[in-house]
């Protein structure tokens, strides 16, 4: 009884200690959130590495009968380094993944750079319009443009019908530029170059003018102050844009399936896929884990280039505007070249597909083929083996509706739990829970997204200690999207939460608000907006993301990326230009009307 008397303080102040950290609204979301990112970010991370070092079903047709699954082993890691088939399974895609994404990387950074120049240093004309449809290619989906590329160049001369250049003009595009590293580089630098240009325009506008203005008054003339000041000072701006480019690149599966696999051009997105296909899940993990290590080493070098040019203050105190470079008389003529190129790679793509979708006969473009065949028939025998138009496809609007759903809750929640970790972070700064949630949040955005997705399947598809077997589920799609999407939300989150001042929830606090009513009636509509864009961020990524979900989809869950792709695989062109088509506009239609809506919301709440 003493001893127990003697402890009673003890254990009062240990309850004081716990219902301080955990049991108050702060404590309790630090909690939840550590939970929840550990079990959608490192579980999977430690699980694929576990099943990577494990014998698969899959290995007992490869190996043999004396294979126990379960059982450790490092047959997978050993096969992938060191056997006689690293050169085809890892060597080769490897190096074809790393020259695709150099390309891609320098086609970002010029043509990105390239216009952002344009736009904010010089007065080329049409300057609102530029920036406009310069975002337009990556609301289209990657895979997208690689059809529209087929559309254009394919050539009778690698088994296909002809395509609308060599209908036109006769000319036979040759096979490297129809299939191959070539194209496949075109084709994603040309959708991701936007990065490059928003990067780089908000490096560019956000210079100190002052540092030009002294360069020239020493006499450097204006490619020569480019040169030597405007680039350096960029530097740390476009090495990050050229990493992200490359990040993201390396795990695409879209556009290297559709114009590399035709001729057995394999990257290593393509060759996790067709490992996964053929019941090697163990070596397409080991690859997955080395996209990883890729991406973790980009993130390493741009660390170390951005840290070594904080010196440099690109913003003062004093306001001051660049003067822009005049011109002349080409101010105009650069303003329709610049124009007439996004239209090119924006509004063309699009006009190709719908156009092939409206061929009732593959290959012939001219107008008395056009027919709503593709889109509304019933079926004929003789054409796509007899498959019905897309919209009389029930499997069609399930999984449009499957993607518009996913999209909607993967929004939902990762704006919820972003605006939750922007709040934890920025009203916990400096402390080390605080660097743990911002870093740990960060960590999917490395990933690349096959390499994501493949890390779900073996962690969540048949299931383990931690978590339950979720294959063909639609949970486990709305884990994955949750997972990877959740960065930019966390980003969303913690620059609204940054514009906040503290004193409007300590004001509140001190009138004895509860924590919830402050963060719903105080918090959350003052960063709505930048909530609501962060969940339409994730909305338009995840319906027509392909990449992450293609291991993970079932007969049960179809989604519409997926649709389209299965569509193209089997050769059903003008069926997957025509489903490509309208998952497009579903997607404007809905990102238009939710921009509208917000819009007039935050105008009523304003007033």
């Amino acid at each position: 009884m003493d001893r127990q008397r003697a402890l009673a303080p003890e254990l009062r102040r240990a309850a004081r200690w716990a219902s301080h950290r955990f049991v108050n609204p702060r404590g309790a979301s630090v909690a939840v959130l550590m939970v929840a990112l550990a079990y959608l970010v490192l579980v999977p991370l430690v699980g694929v590495i576990r099943t990577s070092l494990m014998w698969q079903p899959g290995d007992v047709r490869l190996v043999g009968e004396g294979v126990a699954v379960g059982a450790f082993t490092t047959y997978h890691w050993v096969s992938i380094f060191a056997s006689p088939l690293t050169r085809n399974l890892l060597i080769m895609p490897l190096l074809r993944t790393l020259a695709v994404a150099a390309g891609v990387a320098l086609m970002v950074v010029v043509i990105g750079g390239g216009l952002a120049w344009l736009v904010e240093r010089t007065d080329v004309a049409f300057r609102g319009p530029i920036t406009t449809l310069a975002v337009l290619p990556y609301i289209l989906p990657s895979w997208a443009l690689a059809m529209a590329w087929l559309t254009l160049f394919r050539n009778q001369g690698v088994g296909a019908p002809a395509g609308f250049v060599e209908f036109l003009t006769g000319w036979r595009a040759p096979e490297w530029l129809v299939y191959g590293g070539i194209p496949i580089t075109i084709a994603l630098g040309l959708h991701y170059f936007p990065f490059g240009f928003l990067f780089l325009a908000a490096a560019l506008r956000n210079l100190n003018a002052e540092l030009e203005e002294s360069a020239e008054v020493l006499g450097l003339g204006r490619w020569q102050m480019l040169r030597t000041v405007t680039f350096p000072l960029v530097l740390p701006a476009i090495f990050s844009v050229a990493l992200l480019a490359v990040a993201r690149s390396i795990g695409t599966f879209g556009t290297p399936a559709i114009l590399g696999l035709p001729v057995r051009f394999y990257v290593v997105a393509t060759q996790i896929y067709s490992l996964t296909l053929t019941g090697r899940e163990g070596q397409a993990y080991v690859l997955a884990l080395v996209l990883m290590g890729i991406a973790a080493l980009g993130l390493l070098a741009n660390l170390r280039v951005v840290g070594a040019r904080r010196s440099f203050t690109t913003v003062a105190g004093k306001g001051s505007r660049a003067r822009r470079v005049g011109l002349g008389r080409w101010r105009v003529a650069t303003g329709v070249l610049a124009l007439g190129f996004l239209l090119m790679v924006g509004v063309l793509p699009l006009l190709l597909l719908a156009w092939s979708s409206l061929m009732r006969n593959l290959g012939d473009y001219s107008l008395r083929n056009l027919s709503l065949h593709h889109w509304w028939s019933t079926g004929v025998p003789g054409i796509n083996d007899g498959q019905p138009g897309i919209l009389r496809n029930r499997q069609n609007l399930a999984a449009i509706y499957n993607s518009v759903q996913l999209g909607v809750l993967g929004g939902a929640a990762c704006a919820a739990m972003g605006l939750l970790i922007g709040y934890v972070v920025v009203r916990q700064r400096g402390r080390p829970i605080a660097y743990a949630l911002e870093q740990i949040s960060f960590v999917p955005m490395l990933i690349p997204s096959i390499a994501f997705g493949a890390v779900y399947l073996a962690v969540f598809g048949r299931g383990g200690t931690l978590t339950p077997a979720l294959y063909g589920t639609f949970t486990l799609l709305v884990l994955a999207t949750v997972g990877k999407q959740l960065p930019y939300a966390a980003r969303a989150g913690i620059s609204a939460q940054m514009q906040l001042a503290a004193e409007l929830e300590d004001v509140a606090a001190v009138l004895g608000i509860p924590w919830h009513r402050r963060f719903l009636r105080i918090l959350f509509p003052l960063t709505r907006p930048a909530v609501v864009g962060g969940a339409l961020i994730v909305f338009t990524t995840t319906v027509r993301e392909l990449s992450l979900y293609l291991l993970l989809v079932s007969p049960r869950t179809p989604l519409a990326a997926a649709q389209a792709y299965w569509y193209s695989e089997v050769g059903f062109r003008q069926l997957a230009d025509a489903f490509t088509v309208l998952l497009v506009g579903v997607v404007l239609s809905i990102t238009a009307i939710t921009t509208l809506l917000t819009r007039q919301d935050i105008g009523k709440t304003m007033s």
